[in-house]
């Protein structure tokens, strides 16, 4: 029982500290820094505001030299 419970501390806890090095990449736009997913939504909602019959998505990739 008491193994059972230092396995289950010790997953969450490994699983906890994997997920603070994965923070969301931030980027600057319009001159402030902000994450992707933040960039991303205000840059659709900008276009959806001068396109209003149409529902937008938009995604920022990163390039590469492949």
């Amino acid at each position: 029982m008491i193994l059972k419970r230092l396995v289950v501390v010790a997953s969450l806890l490994s699983i906890s500290i994997l997920l603070a090095a994965c923070e969301e990449k931030k980027i600057t736009y319009q001159e402030t820094k902000m994450t992707v997913s933040e960039a991303e939504e205000r840059i659709a909602d900008q276009l959806e505001v001068e396109n209003p019959d149409d529902d937008l998505e938009v995604s920022i990739t990163e390039e590469s030299d492949d």
